[in-house]
């Protein structure tokens, strides 16, 4: 397969006339109908006039200008639900410039995180935690609405590689891996790992149980809560509120990156978990097919008001291939394209991980993926 070719324009704006949208072409209008309106008022011509033509020109801006790809419309939307936003108590910045009441202490240096002695072999080596993020831990996730893309496989080793990546001078990053994926749940079965799952904890009496309790510890130093074994209610008891219970859990526990595996499908518990992400990484495979779901899932995830969060994983790419052209179409960044390699799924049926214990060509363009966003979500840390 030398290229793939698809219409352009997919994911654009429906357009009524004129190139406009409903809501450009309803501005443009008002703004026409309040010009003309101004014109023929019996207000004296040298106060009506200049206002009508600024009316007019503001209206027809809003709908035709386009500012960063975007209409001037929008913009003046986001612009007027910003300032409208109900603010409280005093910004990040406001707290750390603000001067102490007269006669007040000013605040001591805080002190350098705890050491902690960890075991390594015959002797003990003092390890340093990182300290926990100002935000929380960073949230990333891999969606597609097309299944078997290898969301699972990909969430799994990138959790488990960066999990295990550190060295002298670097703490090792705490990383925690969700398995939301209720409908097919597998990273137990990637894992080897058939052991309590989202479900126990969900069924647990709230004010007892603790999301840490329930997670297994995989060898690579990870923590995975994993999905349920056997086919659930897909509203009760894993719902939005319980999602957000957890991602609140490990934002408290310190947690330096949250791995979301999620379904294919927008349902309303997806929607949460991909919503509270900082990156989604939209998988791509080099089909027809596959770039055909590449359009629907942007396309989706853009309704839901994601854009800057989307990037774009190439899986199981074969020499040749070429998607430049629908990548530019959707205007999205690269930022991993892992070969097709059969050593995957012999990785699988054996519950071992590709990018921890192989050399080949897909083991190798998931580590650097794995340096990759380790890189990113180590650069976000507080200095």
């Amino acid at each position: 397969m030398d290229q793939i070719e698809f219409a352009d324009g997919f994911d654009r704006p429906d357009t009524l006339a004129f190139g406009l949208g409903a809501g450009q072409l309803a501005v443009v209008m008002v703004g026409a109908l309040a010009a003309y309106a101004l014109v023929r008022s019996p207000f004296p011509p040298a106060v009506v006039d200049p206002l009508a033509v600024v009316i007019a020109a503001a209206a027809a801006a809003l709908g035709w200008l386009r500012v960063a790809g975007r209409p001037a419309l929008d913009w003046a939307v986001f612009a007027g639900l910003f300032w409208m936003r109900p603010r409280r108590g005093m910004t990040r910045w406001a707290l750390a410039t603000a001067s102490p009441p007269d006669g007040a202490e000013p605040p001591s240096d805080p002190s350098p995180p705890p050491t902690f002695q960890t075991p390594v072999g015959p002797s003990l080596k003092p390890v340093v935690r990182s300290p926990t993020r100002v935000d929380g831990a960073r949230r990333v996730t891999f969606f597609s609405l097309r299944g078997g893309t290898g969301r699972s496989t990909l969430a799994t080793e990138l959790t488990c590689l960066i999990a295990s990546s550190h060295g002298d001078q670097q703490p090792a990053p705490r990383v925690a891996l969700v398995d939301l994926d209720l409908r097919s749940p597998s990273v137990g079965i990637r894992l080897g790992t058939p052991e309590r799952t989202i479900l126990d904890f969900a069924l647990a009496p709230p004010e007892d149980r603790s999301v840490v309790d329930f997670m297994v510890t995989h060898s690579s130093g990870a923590r995975v809560l994993l999905g349920p074994q056997s086919a659930v209610n897909p509203e009760w008891p894993v719902t939005p509120a319980l999602v957000r219970e957890v991602l609140r859990e490990l934002d408290m526990e310190g947690f330096d990156l949250v791995v979301l595996d999620v379904c294919p499908e927008l349902n309303p518990l997806t929607t949460t978990a991909i919503c509270a992400c900082d990156d989604v990484f939209v998988v791509v495979v080099p089909t027809a097919g596959g770039v055909h779901d590449a359009y629907r899932s942007t396309e989706a995830l853009r309704r839901l008001g994601l854009r800057h969060q989307l990037r774009y994983i190439i899986n199981r790419s074969r020499s040749g291939t070429d998607l430049r052209e629908p990548m530019a179409d959707l205007g999205g960044q690269v930022i991993g394209d892992i070969p097709d390699d059969d050593a995957v799924v012999t990785a699988e049926n054996a519950h071992h991980l590709l990018g921890l214990e192989d050399s080949g060509p897909a083991a190798i363009a998931l580590r650097r993926l794995a340096r990759r966003v380790s890189s990113e979500l180590h650069s976000s840390w507080p200095v």
